[in-house]
């Protein structure tokens, strides 16, 4: 089966932003039009996924990535009434179920919920979260662990079933990596990018969704 296309959205001075496709890795992206990756976003999570022309430029963007120079926001739909929150969690590779989660030792990892659109019968929210780091996995385990899983998530929702979660069928992960936000290095101009909500997103937002 062939790799769906990516769309680039920008192109200059070694880097370059493409809109993934769900359902496809970001190596798969990056090696169909012959680019390196600066950073990752999972294979269920569509959106901006940035790489580079040569090894050179993915090592300088990586240091802005960890120096926090790069914005990353992400669109979700979630199960439950979701509130605007700061989630703050120390991330390991085994929490002790073969799961990564939560756990001693962990990374330092920390995002910021916000524009929270509740549905009527609080079933679903539709969010914004904006990384401050970037961990793997990261916010589909912080939602998971706060009780409120990526509607579309099939690996961290042993808790939320535990709890009495009645999960909601989705075709993808509904997840999106909508914008990013920094400072080019060569041009030293701003970039600021979005992607347009997939259908698979946004359609939620059409039954009376109210500001939390």
């Amino acid at each position: 089966m062939s790799t769906p296309p990516a769309t680039v959205l920008f192109d200059e001075d070694r880097i370059v932003v493409i809109e993934k496709p769900s359902g496809v890795t970001s190596e798969q992206a990056a090696a169909a039009i012959g680019l390196r990756l600066v950073h990752r976003i999972d294979k269920g999570t569509s959106g901006l996924l940035m790489l580079a022309r040569d090894a050179r430029t993915v090592a300088r963007m990586q240091r802005l990535l960890r120096a926090g120079g790069v914005e990353r926001h992400y669109r979700f739909v979630a199960h439950g009434a979701v509130s605007p929150r700061v989630l703050v969690s120390e991330l390991v590779r085994d929490r002790g179920d073969g799961l990564r989660g939560s756990g001693v030792g962990g990374k330092r990892s920390i995002a910021e919920i916000s524009d929270c659109l509740v549905a009527p019968d609080h079933a679903t929210t539709l969010g914004v979260a904006r990384l401050v780091t970037g961990r793997t996995h990261q916010l589909r385990i912080q939602l998971a662990e706060a009780g409120h899983p990526i509607v579309g998530e099939r690996v961290y929702v042993r808790d939320a079933l535990r709890s009495g979660v009645r999960l909601i069928e989705a075709a993808r992960l509904l997840l999106h990596a909508e914008r990013l936000r920094f400072i080019h290095p060569g041009t030293k101009r701003a970039v600021d990018l979005c992607s347009a909500v997939p259908a698979a997103l946004s359609s939620v937002s059409r039954g009376g969704y109210r500001n939390f």
